[in-house]
Formats: C-alpha cells, structure tokens, sequence
C-alpha cells in the first residue's frame, strides 16, 4: 500500500468544511510528485461499491456524466467535477473512480447536514440532491492505479457544492474484481474426521457433565450448611461453602480412587505375587543344593508376604505352611505347641524353673522365694500351691538368705522332700508340700570358698559352683544327704571360671556355660598321675548344611543349660534372644553336635508373646518342655 506525501499531513489532518474540489485543488498544490490516488467522497447508500472508468477521447477537457444506479435511493448522487490536465496544473494526474458509498456509516459533514436542510427547505422534483465532500478515512484501502493513468482536466474548479454540473454521458466499465484462488487442500481421510469428531463429543459431554455436577453440587451442598430459617441459599456461594467444596471434593475423589483401588488394584497385586510365589516354589522344588533350597524357599515366603499385605486367603496360608515346612527341615527346627500354664500372668520374675512326673517349681529372682504348681482337676494348665512354704528364714537355727538355684528331687529320698533350693552362702533349704522345710548348711572347704552361684545333682552327688572363686566342690551324697567334706573338681588346675553362669554334669563330664554363650568341657581324671583335662572353648557343630556360610550361633545368646531325661539323654542350650529365633538348641553330648532346634508354632497358634526373653528353662521326667517368659510359664508335651 502506498504513503500519502509528508506534506499532506496538516490537511488531512485538519480537515474543514470544503467541497471535495476545494480538497482535490489543495492536495495537488501541496506536492509536486508523481502520485497515482484516489479521491473518494461515501454517502449513506445501499453498500454497493462499483467502479467507472472515463472514456479517454483526448488530452482536453473531458466531462464525467453518470446517472444514479437504479439501486440507490433518491437522496443519493455522486458528486462530479473536471479536473485539469497536466499541462494547466503541473500536480500528478489521479484516475477518476467513483465508488458507491459503503453500507458502514461514516458520520455525515456539516455541510451535508446543510444541503439536506436547504433540499427540505426548497424541495424539488427536477433538481437532483449534491452531496457535500467527505474526508478520507485512512482505514480504507486505496485502489491502484492503472498501468496508463490518464490525466483529466477540471473545469470545475471553485464550484460551490450546491452548483449543478451537466455531464455526458459515460460508458459504465465494470471493472472485474480480483479474487483470491483458494488454496488446494488435501481431502482428509474419513477416519480422522470421525476420531476428531468424537474427540469433540467427548470434550463437549466431559464439559456438561462438569458443569451439571457443580450446578447440582452447588444447589445440594448449601443444604448440608446452616443456612436461613426458611432453607434458602442465596445465588453466589458464601465463603464457607466453597471452603467445604475444597475440602469436600479432594475427599470424595481420594475415596471413590481408593474404593477402585481396594476393588481391582489390591486384587491385582494379589494375583500377581502369588503367582510369583507358586512359580519359585516349583523352582524350590526342583533344586537339589540346599543352600539354593533354602534361599528359594524364603523367597517364597517373602513372595506370600507381600501377596497377604493385600489378601490373605486359604492359597496364602496352604503356601506358607508348606514353605515353612520345608525350611523347618532344612534348617532342623521342631515346631512345638506351647500353651500358657496358668489362667493368667502370676507377676513374678522367674530365674530358675524344676520339674518332676507332677509338680512344677518356679524361683522368684527378686525375693528367691520357691513357688509350687500343680496341675488342675480339669487336666488343662496349672495352679499355684497357695500352703506351699520354701522361702527365706530362719530353719531350726538355721538362716536361709534368698534362693539362687534349685533342682528338683528323686522321689524317694531320706528327708522326704521334692525340691532343694541353696543360698549364696551353702545353705541347703528342703522343701516338700505339707510339710516344713529343713535348712542343712553345706560342710565349708578350709580354703577358697566364695559365692554359690549353681549346682547340680547327679549320680547321688551334689555339684556346687562357686564361680568368683573359680571352683566347683563336689559333696558326695548318701540318700541326698551331704554332710562330708568337699573335693575340688579340677585337681591341681584352676581353669578361668569366674564368668560361668551355670553347669550341668554327666559322669565325670562337666559342662559349664559362660556369659558370652560359649561353652567349655571338662574330663575328671581318677588317676592321680593325670591331672583333669579342659577344653575352652569348646566348639558348637553346625550338622545342617543349608546355612551355609551363616554363623548359626553368632547371633545366639545362651542363658541356661540343662540335660534331658534317660534314656536318650542330650544337653539342652536356652537361646533366650527375644527375636524370633527364640528357642532351645539340642546338642549331643559328647561332641556338641546340633541335633536340632524346639521353637513355638508361628502365627496365631504361637501363645508366646515376640519380643519378650525367655527367662527359664526346664524339662520334666515326663519329657514335658516348660519357658518362663514374662511372667507366665508355657509348656508342651511329648518333646521329641
């Protein structure tokens, strides 16, 4: 598009009341370039736009003459005037176009309004309406010019508004309108238009559906809300409400993503790692390496797990008792069903238990008092002998200070009773039911007598440990009586005992347990050219191959040790770790090789509260195990 002259400016800018003559005369003296412009006068009209062209004869004076056109109202007419040729006005020559006025209204001029006036003031039928020139709105786009602009002479100049110009007549030249070829577009497959129009479906129905649930949220809500006396809410929500539809709606979406979840995604997940399960069961099954058989097996446990974090059903149950089974067998634990001796806890510290075919002896670690349990009548559990009295005092002359250890007696036995208990000092403190207990002192070695800490009987013989003086005194017995004077297990050698925290003894082998939890074995030589033989530490041996590498008894903490009943006689360790590897280890004898581990039932059948140590072990005639833990005692029978 071009740019009107610089010097144009002020007149276009400042535009008065003139004729568009007067325009035309002042624009051509203002510049003296070759312009190619059109001037162009609108008037109200129908919003036709046509374009003529003058008829060039020649260089001289020509006069423009066009009838109104049929489509234009009466009041409209087209303002005509002669413009001068170039050699009477050196100013570039303008085509002449007359445009009809756009159907947009442009503001009439002064000096319309006043022609209009004076044609209501002096109405004619002959005389045809002049309209008054306007000013030329820079928005409207020029038209360009011809490629041989001719130049046209006025003779018009000076011609007030109202002055009537006869005019010949013109050959109307239409002249054709360019139009735009419309670009070539590909065809769009009839898929694609389909997907986009679901597309859009689907967008406007998403937007409906938003817009109904919040209209109705917004109707319902307000109800659940202290509102006016007669119910009504007013139009715009108050602050409270859309507080309560913030926290109202994330509780609802959280709820109804949780309800799915819960419904399929658990379900799924349920699915998934039991498969998984079942599937490194096979590969357990198949393997013949046992370390490899252990770790598939717990892997199937670990699989089942995570399976019952999200259902537990009989498949997950039947799946990890059959894993359990086999790592039990693996790994050589037994599995015993403990049930709670008494009704309830009885709330006392239990440090020592003994046993015999009936009664059960329990030492309190606090006031070193002996409590008797007998079975009840019903034949489930226990009761505590309320008349039963073994406890501190005064005996005959005799004071007894708190118990430290007791053992149970053979039931036939000179004095008559079924248990003895020892205090810190050697006094030896006899107690049956029904009956007053007898306190008998030890006979006190001449040298090296410190602190009792255990004993043990065996073979009629009474065991006694005095560990910070590193001894152990052997009283020989005659029907569990001790009145002769000790002699030293060890002989001429004092091995490091003060650490040792009990022993048991089987013919000329003792056995003593240390604090750490390892154990040392001693051989009593009769010969007195050979002194008795010790072996510290003696070593645990690990029979079962599918630990591996592992330290079955790094992680161990043994507190007890005792031997079981002939025939099958083996030596008992307490494994008093309150983690779940809590239990009893069997050893044999002589070479301290693992037989096997007594552990509690797992899950709900396991009465045994976890995480609690177990403060006292012991095994009946009757081959009947029994654990102290927490102030209740629990047992099971038939120990393998």
């Amino acid at each position: 598009m071009g740019r009107a002259p610089s010097a144009w400016d002020s007149t276009l800018g400042a535009l008065t009341q003139s004729s568009l003559a007067a325009l035309h005369h002042r624009l051509k003296s203002l510049t003296s370039a070759d312009l190619n412009a059109v001037l162009i006068q609108a008037s109200d009209g129908s919003g036709n736009l046509n374009l003529l062209k003058a008829d060039v004869q020649s260089k001289a004076d020509v006069k423009l003459e066009m009838p109104a056109p049929a489509d234009l109202s009466p009041k409209q007419t087209v303002q005509n005037e002669t413009l001068p040729t170039p050699e009477e006005d050196p100013a570039p020559a303008l085509d002449a176009h007359l445009v009809q006025a756009s159907a947009y209204t442009i503001p009439p001029q002064k000096e319309e309004i006043n022609a209009a006036e004076e044609g209501r003031a002096n109405p004619s039928k002959d005389q045809p309406r002049v309209t008054a020139p306007r000013a030329f709105p820079a928005s409207i786009p020029r038209a360009q010019a011809p490629k041989q602009p001719v130049a046209i002479e006025s003779e018009t100049e000076g011609l007030e508004p109202s002055a009537e110009v006869e005019l010949p007549a013109l050959e109307k030249i239409v002249e054709p309108v360019r139009t735009r070829q419309p670009r070539t577009r590909r065809e769009t497959p009839a898929w694609t238009r389909q997907t986009a129009k679901l597309a859009a479906n689907g967008i406007q129905s998403t937007r409906r559906l938003n817009t109904n649930l919040g209209n109705r949220l917004m109707n319902f809500l307000p109800r659940l809300l202290p509102g006016s006396e007669d119910g009504t809410q007013t139009n715009s929500p108050s602050t409270t409400i859309m507080m309560f539809m913030a926290i109202l709606i994330p509780l609802m979406v959280v709820t109804i993503a949780s309800v799915v979840y819960l419904r399929y995604g658990r379900s799924q997940q349920y699915e998934t790692y039991l498969a998984q399960a079942n599937e490194m069961k096979n590969q357990a099954l198949a393997l013949t390496d046992p370390v490899e058989q252990r770790n598939a097996w717990e892997n199937v446990i670990n699989s089942v797990n995570i399976a019952e974090s999200h259902r537990e059903t009989s498949d997950t149950i039947t799946l990890r008792q059959e894993a359990d089974a086999n790592l039990d067998r693996l790994l050589g634990i037994t599995r015993l069903q403990f049930n709670p001796a008494f009704s309830s806890r009885i709330g006392i510290d239990i440090s020592r238990m003994a046993a015999n075919e009936m009664d059960l002896y329990l030492l309190n670690a606090v006031n070193g008092e002996v409590l008797r349990a007998v079975p009840v009548k019903s034949g489930h559990g226990f009761e505590v002998d309320t008349k039963f009295n073994c406890k501190p005092g005064v005996y005959d002359r005799v004071t007894v200070g708190p118990l430290v250890d007791i053992l149970a007696l053979p039931n036939l036995n000179s004095i008559n009773a079924t248990v003895l208990g020892v205090d810190a000092t050697g006094n030896l403190l006899y107690c049956a039911p029904e009956q007053v207990a007898q306190a008998i002192p030890l006979p006190i070695p001449d040298t090296n007598w410190g602190r009792v800490t255990a004993f043990v009987l065996d073979a009629g013989n009474l065991y006694v440990l005095d560990a910070p003086a590193r001894a152990v005194w052997v009283y020989t017995g005659e029907d569990t009586a001790f009145i002769d004077q000790p002699y030293f297990f060890f002989g001429g050698q004092t091995p490091e005992k003060q650490d040792v925290i009990d022993l048991v003894v089987s013919g000329d082998n003792l056995y003593m347990l240390h604090a750490d939890g390892h154990l040392s074995t001693c051989s009593y030589s009769r010969i007195l050219s050979v002194s008795t033989r010790c072996q510290d530490p003696t070593p645990y041996i690990n029979t079962f191959p599918a630990y591996g590498d592992n330290d079955l008894f790094a992680g161990t903490n043994f507190t007890q040790l005792l031997f079981t009943a002939l025939p099958d006689q083996s030596i008992l360790l307490l494994n008093a770790d309150a983690t779940q590897t809590q239990g009893v280890f069997r050893f044999t004898p002589r070479s301290l090789e693992l037989q096997n581990q007594f552990r509690p039932t797992t899950g709900n059948a396991n009465p045994i509260p976890s995480g609690q140590p177990i403060g006292a072990i012991t095994v009946g005639t009757n081959h009947v195990l029994y654990l102290a833990v927490d102030g209740q005692v629990y047992f099971a029978n038939d120990m393998p």
